[in-house]
């Protein structure tokens, strides 16, 4: 079967991912990637309408933190990644489905293989937050939830792989990065 750009044509018995182009692909990946961030962002709301804001924050650090070792874990089998440094990270980061480029914009200054900087430049979560004016949630969004879950990220390739917060949470003007983490592990 030819390579299919697209699936306006007619129904597939059998359809496979594989039958569709590299630009396809490209387009659900970014889809599911919008799916699993909007998912977690529509299951935390409801948690919070039906038990408060504390008890979402609770479920929602709880979910990230379980996922960290699951996403980590498949993007290195699918990418066929090895080693335990930090740029054996970097390179599983780059093919995780809930921190798909094009959705978000980011950066990894690879300082060398077991130090580096990611800076985000856009987070569809932190613009929502920014916009709808909940700098409170925001804060602990970006800080306390974010850095637990990259811990958690980073802990199927090495755990003592350190992470820290350059900048995070609200912003003092529009220029200024979402958010900016070092990952360093010490030689």
């Amino acid at each position: 079967m030819k390579e299919l750009k697209d699936y306006s044509g007619r129904y597939v018995p059998n359809l496979r991912y594989e039958d569709f182009s590299k630009e396809v692909l490209v387009k659900l990946l970014r889809a599911y990637s919008r799916e699993v961030n909007l998912l977690a962002a529509y299951w935390g709301e409801e948690v919070r309408n039906r038990l408060g804001r504390e008890a979402e924050k609770e479920c929602l650090l709880s979910t990230w933190k379980r996922m960290g070792k699951h996403e980590t874990g498949w993007a290195m089998e699918a990418g066929n990644i090895r080693g335990n440094d930090v740029e054996t990270y970097v390179k599983a980061t780059q093919l995780m489905g809930s921190f798909a480029q094009g959705l978000f914009k980011y950066d990894f200054d690879l300082k060398s293989r077991n130090h580096a900087v990611l800076t985000v430049n856009h987070c569809p979560a932190f613009e929502s937050l920014e916009k709808l004016g909940d700098l409170d949630y925001l804060d602990w969004v970006c800080t306390v939830l974010e850095e637990e879950a990259m811990k958690a990220y980073v802990r199927p390739v090495n755990p003592a792989i350190e992470v820290k917060c350059l900048r995070a949470g609200r912003r003092r003007s529009k220029e200024e990065v979402h958010c900016r983490w070092e990952f360093r592990l010490q030689e």
